[in-house]
């Protein structure tokens, strides 16, 4: 499994945009106990410059390949462990 993971030093609201990127992609964000607390499925690269911003504070975002949430069966509230 291959993707992006962003990990902060603290919980906010952290917004991403698809500037430079030419596939589309899931965004996952999760909190720092490391659940889930977002999901954008399937953002796409002509979306550029509207952002993707998360319902909820979150630590860790990660981006996968378009599908990826759904193949993988990604809730809100499912806990991942790095």
């Amino acid at each position: 499994r291959e993707g992006m993971l962003f990990s902060f030093t603290n919980e906010d609201e952290y917004c991403f945009w698809m500037k430079d990127v030419n596939f589309p992609i899931d965004i996952i964000w999760f909190n720092s106990q490391k659940q889930v607390v977002d999901i954008k499925r399937s953002a796409t690269p002509d979306s550029y410059p509207e952002t993707f911003c998360p319902n909820q504070a979150a630590q860790y975002v990660l981006e996968v390949n378009a599908g990826k949430s759904d193949e993988w069966n990604i809730s809100i509230n499912d806990e991942i462990s790095f």
